[in-house]
C-alpha cells in the first residue's frame, strides 16, 4: 500500500532557495534537511531585555516581548557543501 504524502515548500536558510519537501504519514520526509525550530526576539514588539541575574561578571538577560518562530531547513547542495568542509 503506498504511503500517504503531502508536499510543502520551505526556504533554505543558507541560500534562500525554495525546497520542495515531501512529508509522509509515518513522519518521514524527502527533499531537504531539517534541523528544528528556533525563536528570535521580535524587535518590533514593544519590549526589552530584562536583567535576570549575573554570572561570572556578565548580565543574564531575558527578552520580555514577543518572539518569531522559524524552521531551519537546508537544501541538498548547502548540506552537502558543509559536509565536504
Amino acid at each position: 500500500m503506498p504511503k500517504e504524502k503531502r508536499t510543502i515548500e520551505r526556504d533554505c536558510m543558507e541560500c534562500d532557495q525554495t525546497i520542495e519537501i515531501t512529508l509522509y504519514e509515518d513522519d518521514t520526509y524527502e527533499g531537504g534537511h531539517y534541523f528544528g525550530e528556533f525563536t528570535v526576539p521580535d524587535e518590533d514588539s514593544e519590549a526589552e531585555y530584562e536583567k535576570t541575574a549575573e554570572w561570572e561578571g556578565h548580565d543574564v538577560v531575558k527578552w520580555t516581548g514577543e518572539e518569531d518562530s522559524y524552521e531551519y531547513w537546508e537544501c541538498d547542495d548547502c548540506f552537502s557543501s558543509r559536509l565536504a568542509d
